[in-house]
């Protein structure tokens, strides 16, 4: 536990020296526009320090597909026969394009890089390797999906599921993600949301059996991932978009991408909801994860500065920081020297230079 906290710590005091003014009334109007508070040399060494802090984990758990066995094997023939090599590169690849989508949007860098750490994104990127790997490709993509470039990514979505399938997902979710935030298709959304959860004794049943046999399904139909989900971390899940339905008429045409950040936040909740019920479901919500860390920090912003409420965003670093300490301790049993699968547990270990 403590390289999360030492990590988080040494990446803040990064950004906070790269920290530069930014206009307040700055908007994203225009894809040429960006809202950035943190220089790029600053921003680029925190983001390698942290990618690298990644990649010093003792191993990672997943299954193969195709695409992603071919990388290992041009990553094990012409880099490197270390393992350690392949799990730095992927972390690299898979933090990068996360962060710098944090960096070009947020506003807000130092804010939105701590609520990345203490929601559980960075944990979960080091649990779920190929499809964070999946992820940070199709937000990587993230404008293709916005202005609607469907020549681009509809093939971009082919390519990733063959890293991880699930991301055929997104050639549902194509035509729906631009639709108007708290709209009529936010009330469908959250109407099939709750025809989820009513009838979980069937769906999760009839999802569980449906994979079945296969490498994915046999992981998490098990026991040991009823900790997957919990209330708290479905209350976490909601904060984001109870805050965007609080604030519908503060964000209005406040930012050109705001309402496929509110889609995707949206399709996060629901599939947190569904995962108390099926460990599978709550996989999916890896890939919107991202997104609610960036409608949280547009919308308590907003809110510190149009509507005055100052003390919302200290707010939000204290519940997270919660949230963060009882997932670790409680929900993973981690000490503050504790020996966790996913991560060396001391900066002393010889796994670090």
């Amino acid at each position: 536990m403590n390289v999360f906290v030492y990590t988080t710590i040494l990446v803040l005091v990064l950004f906070y020296i790269g920290r530069k003014p930014l206009d307040k009334n700055t908007t994203i109007e225009t894809e040429l526009t960006k809202v950035r508070d943190t220089s790029f040399l600053f921003f680029f060494l925190g983001t390698l320090l942290l990618a690298y802090g990644s990649g010093q984990r003792f191993a990672f758990a997943d299954t193969i597909e195709w695409l992603f066995q071919f990388y290992m094997s041009f990553i094990h023939t012409y880099i490197s026969t270390d393992p350690r090599v392949f799990i730095e590169i992927t972390s690299l690849i898979t933090i990068f394009p996360l962060m710098y989508f944090l960096y070009n949007y947020s506003g807000d860098l130092k804010f939105a890089f701590y609520i990345f750490i203490m929601s559980g994104c960075w944990e979960h990127s080091m649990n779920g390797l190929r499809q964070y790997l999946a992820t940070a490709i199709i937000v990587a993509g993230f404008q293709l999906l916005a202005n609607r470039k469907w020549y681009l990514f509809l093939p971009l979505v082919f390519i990733v599921a063959q890293i991880h399938t699930s991301a055929y997902i997104f050639l549902l979710l194509y035509f729906i993600t631009n639709t108007e935030a708290c709209g009529k298709m936010t009330k469908f959304i959250l109407a099939i949301s709750i025809l989820i959860v009513i009838t979980s004794p069937l769906t999760g049943g009839f999802v569980d059996n449906l994979l079945s046999g296969s490498d994915y399904g046999d992981r998490y139909s098990g026991q040991e991932w009823n900790y997957s989900i919990n209330i708290f971390r479905v209350l976490v899940s909601v904060v984001p978009i109870v805050l965007a339905f609080f604030n519908k008429d503060l964000m209005k045409n406040k930012y050109k991408y705001y309402n496929t950040v509110f889609n995707m936040a949206l399709f996060f909740t629901v599939f947190t909801m569904a995962g108390v019920f099926s460990a599978v479901y709550a996989r999916y919500n890896l890939y919107f994860e991202i997104f609610t860390v960036l409608l949280l920090v547009w919308n308590v912003n907003e809110m510190v500065v149009k509507s005055k409420i100052p003390w919302i965003k200290n707010a939000a670093y204290i519940c997270y920081t919660l949230y963060f300490i009882y997932q670790i301790v409680f929900t993973y049993g981690m000490g503050w020297h504790t020996d966790y699968q996913f991560f060396t547990n001391s900066f002393g270990q010889v796994s670090w230079i």
